[in-house]
């Protein structure tokens, strides 16, 4: 026969519970809510935006006009960034053509930026290869002129594979 608590415990068991309440629905907002979304810091100065949203297993719309900011993880056996977790926006399409003059980097008539030849420390930057963007790639683009984005071989455009979601910056 299980004992009832005493009149002095249920005030405890009051507090205990009012306490625990809020912590058991954060765990389970987070069990509804973490496998489609999570927030994303941008440490870099390529992008406006510190603080991202990102809506997991989207895949981003793209486009000069239309592209929507995306987070992707790098390759492993990039040179630079391997494995992290970047933030772009999608600027070029499957089906979009890349083109070089000079060293600037066209998708289509749009101008996508200019690729710098080496590094301040002389480190020399191979350009993205002209030609079509293959079926489930997407040219990834940063607004600083500086950025490490798709105009460079090492980064060149990213398989949907990697693209974790599309990004909405929060602030």
């Amino acid at each position: 026969m299980k004992s009832q608590p005493s009149n002095s415990q249920r005030p405890v068991l009051r507090i205990v519970t009012l306490l625990m309440l809020p912590m058991v629905l954060l765990l389970i907002a987070d069990r509804l809510i973490a496998p489609h979304y999570r927030l994303a810091y941008n440490e870099s100065d390529s992008l406006r935006g510190t603080l991202f949203l990102v809506r997991v297993g989207e895949l981003p719309k793209c486009g000069p006009d239309a592209g929507a900011h995306a987070q992707f993880r790098m390759r492993n056996d990039a040179r630079w960034y391997q494995g992290d977790r970047l933030l772009k926006v999608a600027k070029g399409c499957p089906g979009d053509v890349i083109s070089i003059v000079d060293r600037q980097i066209y998708i289509n008539d749009w101008l996508a930026g200019e690729a710098v030849p080496a590094l301040n420390d002389g480190t020399p930057m191979a350009m993205i290869t002209a030609g079509v963007i293959a079926e489930g790639h997407f040219y990834m683009w940063a607004s600083n002129p500086a950025s490490f984005d798709s105009r460079y071989a090492e980064f060149n455009v990213i398989p949907s594979q990697q693209i974790i979601g599309t990004a909405t910056r929060i602030f």
